[in-house]
């Protein structure tokens, strides 16, 4: 199929009427997956993943959404207009206007569509009126975030609703946390497979080219001048700064049972975040390691699925892939005192003035053709943008080892991201309402089923081997 865009200022919508907002019914929506913010940089990767795979995917009908359809008309869809979508791909169907600030047309949007992909982020400043009304229009939704404070938030608050409507919440469905969630799962179910149980896990995270999506970055630059400017509040007495913003006060504690780590599973949780976050020597990996930058996140999401498919308790490690391990690196000592003394330098950095203006800049001039590239082989028949590898080595209750790996030929900001979360959208799909099992906020793993998302990853290209031991390490 050969997609020919037709040329006109004024580009359709669809009128929704309030009655269609609640219901549930497949058969009543005309779209499988709506990829909203598809002018952003993860947005535009996930429209051409669409394009490209939606029939790999296993789904019919797609469209992308924005608030701006003119800017839309010109990053994404006059690129892709007249590309061959090949035997995997799907056209897109007419664009939808939908605003974040407007909450009616995120309404009339959720109700054409059986899951909302969204890539808007900062999702602390986008996001809740997505999850609000894919809550009440029983409407399925994913997203890439990784604020975690913010998905406990909008659990404590969309939680219990979502649950009564039959609504899957997912969020983290890129590469975080998707790698080490469905590694960790894999291992323990393989474990369980053999009559044991997993009982520690080290995870090595490693990735390779591509560049950084800019919410991402502006996520954290937004953390760092929120907490700069309530210390520069607080030492001062309130004569200096300004007061914190609501959206950045400490959240209280969730209601008893709305908790995204489930309570009995905090312990364990803590205990995994605290040892991930230190460097040292890993006797599973033999190798010194540094923490992986996205091990604050993957840890809850881990230990939320360890609780709900049943091997809560493990203890977890995560570390960063991709430095030298050999005896010339004294065994990954030298690249992990070079890295943590570069990561020291950046906090030093991040309490001068400026420091967020000029990061954006350097952001910007470092990231330029990184993303260009990135996006030249992703309009270009999603090509491969990098690599992102997983590795796992558990230990059993019985002291049996597993090997639990995966790796894919996309970076891990955009390519494999986008990849991952149009995985995992389309298998809500096929189970939409047909009363799946979970509902509520769960990870990606809990909602579509760990096997069955390993099995579409593989069929998307993404490698998955698991292995178990004959006999114990011990």
């Amino acid at each position: 199929a050969v997609m020919i865009w037709p040329r006109q200022s004024g580009l359709s919508t669809w009128d929704i009427s309030q009655s269609n907002h609640h219901c549930k019914m497949a058969e009543q929506r005309d779209l499988d997956i709506v990829i909203f913010g598809a002018t952003g940089d993860t947005g535009i990767v996930g429209c051409c993943y669409l394009y490209f795979n939606g029939k790999k995917l296993g789904i019919e009908r797609w469209a992308p959404a924005a608030r701006n359809l003119g800017k839309l008309q010109e990053v994404v869809l006059s690129r892709i207009e007249g590309k061959d979508t090949g035997s995997d791909g799907i056209l897109p169907a007419d664009p939808i206007q939908a605003d974040s600030g407007d909450y009616d047309s995120l309404l009339k949007m959720c109700a054409r569509t059986k899951c909302v992909l969204t890539c808007a982020g900062p999702f602390q400043r986008y996001g809740e009126g997505v999850v609000k009304a894919c809550v009440e229009s029983g409407t399925d939704y994913v997203d890439i975030t990784g604020e975690m404070p913010w998905v406990q938030k909008m659990k404590a608050k969309y939680g219990k609703q979502a649950e009564e409507n039959g609504v899957r919440i997912v969020s983290c469905a890129g590469y975080d946390s998707v790698p080490p969630d469905l590694t960790t799962f894999l291992a323990a179910k393989a474990l369980e497979a053999a009559g044991d149980r997993l009982s520690r896990l080290e995870v090595v995270v490693g990735c390779w080219g591509g560049a950084f999506p800019s919410g991402t970055i502006d996520t954290v630059l937004d953390g760092v001048d929120a907490g700069k400017n309530a210390a520069l509040h607080t030492v001062s007495f309130g004569t200096l700064g300004t007061a914190p913003r609501k959206r950045y006060t400490k959240p209280s504690p969730p209601p008893p049972g709305c908790e995204y780590v489930p309570k009995a599973e905090q312990g364990s949780c803590s205990d995994s975040l605290l040892w991930s976050l230190v460097p040292g020597y890993s006797t599973l990996h033999r190798q010194f390691c540094v923490p992986h930058f996205m091990a604050f996140i993957n840890v809850n999401v881990v230990h939320h699925t360890a609780a709900k498919t049943g091997y809560g308790g493990i203890a977890y490690r995560e570390r960063m892939g991709g430095l030298p391990r050999g005896p010339m690196s004294l065994y990954g000592l030298m690249p992990a005192l070079l890295s943590l003394g570069g990561l020291a330098t950046i906090c030093l950095l991040a309490l001068l003035p400026y420091f967020s203006t000029i990061a954006r800049k350097v952001r910007d001039s470092l990231n330029a053709w990184p993303a260009q590239l990135v996006r030249e082989k992703i309009f270009d028949g999603y090509k491969s943008t990098g690599k992102v590898t997983t590795c796992g080595i558990g230990i059993s209750e019985k002291g049996v080892a597993v090997n639990s790996n995966m790796s894919s030929l996309y970076d891990a900001g955009l390519g494999f991201t986008m990849l991952s979360a149009c995985t995992v959208a389309a298998e809500m799909v096929k189970t939409f309402g047909k009363n799946p099992t979970e509902t509520g906020f769960c990870s990606a793993v809990v909602a579509v089923g760990g096997q069955a998302l390993a099995e579409a990853l593989r069929v998307q290209g993404v490698a998955i081997e698991v292995t178990v031991a004959q006999q114990s390490r011990l």
